[in-house]
């Protein structure tokens, strides 16, 4: 059980069968506070306008009610139609400022169905509404190529001056061996000069970059890269498992 910080009212939380990892009620809350925590450490305030692609069954959001002050305005939305759907019926009554949207963006992994093709992807945002936002565990199952157009629509969306905070498995020279030898994902399957994935059956199951390509694809949309923190998939410290990037627009 959660409730809203400050309050009794309680949240409601989604049956395991929709949480990906299929955790206890009690760490999957935990990992969603821990996620609006590292956003208001990287500059997200109360009153922020947040956007969080891939919000699946509303992690964050949760997070964001059981674990800070936050009463921006905050919209998520995903691939997957029976997560987000979930969360628009169930969390969207509990706190009016959450807006869930499902997009039927083609994924190979996640929506293979999908019946808007990446390169017409267009986020459900006004241009320059958002002062941050979030991609938890996205790029981590993208091509190259569809990352590159989610960048120009995160540059399109966010207010100049915006954040984003995103998480990817990055490697360089230095780390490529870490991240073939990764205890959790062994990124041992090459898919060109700057991608490397763990499962041959499955690219998208988890595909790193190197992180010279990330930079310029970053660059290209837009955006600045301010940051990275290592994550703990390859060695880093960070307290994340993935890496996370800090954005911004410039």
């Amino acid at each position: 059980m959660a409730t809203i910080r400050g309050t009794d009212v309680e949240i409601p939380l989604p049956p395991r069968k929709l949480r990906l990892m299929g955790e206890s009620e009690e760490a999957f809350v935990e990992a969603g506070v821990l996620l609006a925590e590292l956003l208001y450490r990287l500059g997200l305030e109360d009153g922020h306008e947040l956007i969080d692609v891939g919000c699946s069954v509303g992690r964050l959001p949760i997070g964001l009610l059981a674990g800070t002050d936050f009463r921006g305005r905050y919209v998520g939305f995903d691939v997957m139609r029976r997560q987000v759907m979930w969360a628009k019926r169930n969390l969207s009554p509990v706190a009016g400022r959450l807006h869930f949207r499902h997009v039927d963006v083609r994924n190979d992994r996640y929506n293979p169905g999908g019946t808007v093709e990446p390169a017409e992807v267009r986020f459900p945002a006004r241009d320059e509404g958002f002062h941050m936002a979030s991609l938890f565990s996205i790029f981590t199952h993208f091509y190259k190529e569809d990352i590159a157009l989610y960048l120009r629509e995160l540059r399109r969306v966010l207010r100049p001056g915006g954040t984003v905070v995103a998480t990817w498995f990055l490697y360089d020279d230095d780390r490529l061996e870490a991240a073939v030898a990764s205890e959790a994902y062994p990124m041992t399957h090459r898919l060109d000069d700057v991608t490397i994935y763990n499962d041959a059956d499955d690219p998208l199951r988890a595909i790193a970059f190197h992180e010279d390509a990330v930079r310029a694809m970053v660059a290209d949309a837009g955006l600045e890269l301010v940051d990275v923190e290592r994550g703990r998939w390859a060695g880093g410290p960070g307290p994340l498992f993935q890496d996370i990037v800090v954005l911004r627009r410039t």
